[in-house]
């Protein structure tokens, strides 16, 4: 009768590391270790291997919250591009304004990071099509808008990307079309984002406010769902001294209020009628501003869910 002992071991050892690349090839081989009373032998398994997927995922911030305005020249609009996906990956670029008074030159390549376009320096996209980027790379650009009318009315400038290799739904597959042929499936941006800019004329004679939202679905995408956070953003911007400011929006229908999420300019306001300048409920919010002495711009944000 033989007596045995069989020790199960597996190459490698766990750890937390980086999110691993796509077109990684991961091999698993097992051992087994056998006692017995005619003497000690190894038993080796077979391999067994797989390729990391591709993953998609990107991000599209501004640049800096400054005021811009659209001048006889054109302008400049810096905004950030990071591939958030574990493979390489180009995005499609695309920025439209508000309305006919102002157009798209083109969409290059900050490579001064100044965010001022010179065109003996920034590199224009081809067809709005970014280098392919390394997973986490972020890259600087610049959208520079002219003016196409006399009296320039434009508010806003959406701008947009989107991975080259496609863009859908969470868990949306693209067979064999991501790095070294690996499958590759969209993340929880759906290879998709966009952000508003508030842009006008040069010279704005008043105030201007500006509201923009982005949302957030329980399963990470942006599709807006029931449970759904949308985040609502309010740029107030002053080109001079103004008195007696107050903003007041109210919770759209099919929505509530997120209790404590009331900002004033990135410092958190209290919901309570109390000694700071903001009140929420599931009416509405409202933020005294006050006077305001000079040029400025203050930015109310608040989020609701989706019922």
């Amino acid at each position: 009768m033989l007596l045995c002992v069989l020790i199960v071991q597996c190459c490698g050892a766990f750890s937390v590391a980086a999110e691993t690349r796509a077109g990684t090839l991961i091999t698993n081989i097992a051992k087994a270790q056998v006692k017995a009373e005619e003497g000690e032998w190894t038993l080796t398994s077979n391999p067994v291997t797989f390729s990391v997927a591709e993953r998609l995922d990107v991000a599209l911030v501004r640049a800096n919250d400054n005021a811009i305005a659209v001048s006889a020249g054109g302008v400049a609009v810096p905004v950030t591009l990071t591939n958030r996906g574990n493979g390489q990956e180009a995005f499609d670029l695309a920025a439209t304004p508000s309305d006919a008074t102002a157009r798209v030159r083109l969409i290059a390549i900050d490579r001064d990071g100044d965010g001022r376009f010179d065109a003996a320096i920034d590199t224009p996209l081809v067809d709005g099509r970014t280098p392919a980027l390394e997973p986490g790379e972020r890259l600087s650009l610049l959208v520079v808008v002219d003016p196409a009318a006399i009296d320039v009315t434009v508010t806003e400038l959406v701008v947009e990307a989107r991975a080259v290799t496609g863009s859908g739904p969470e868990a949306t597959l693209f067979e064999e079309r991501g790095d070294g042929g690996v499958d590759a499936l969209t993340g929880s941006t759906e290879a998709r984002a966009q952000v508003s800019v508030p842009i006008g004329a040069e010279g704005a004679a008043g105030p201007v406010l500006f509201k923009s939202q982005s949302v957030r679905a329980p399963d990470g995408s942006t599709i807006p769902v029931v449970g759904a956070i949308i985040t609502y953003r309010l740029e107030a911007r002053f080109p001079g001294p103004t008195a007696g400011v107050s903003i007041a929006d109210p919770i759209p229908q099919g929505t509530a209020y997120v209790p404590g999420s009331l900002t004033l300019d990135a410092v958190r306001l209290s919901d309570g009628a109390d000694a700071d300048a903001g009140t929420a409920d599931d009416a509405g919010i409202a933020v005294t501003l006050g006077d305001i002495a000079a040029a400025a711009t203050r930015t109310v944000q608040f989020q609701v869910i989706i019922q």
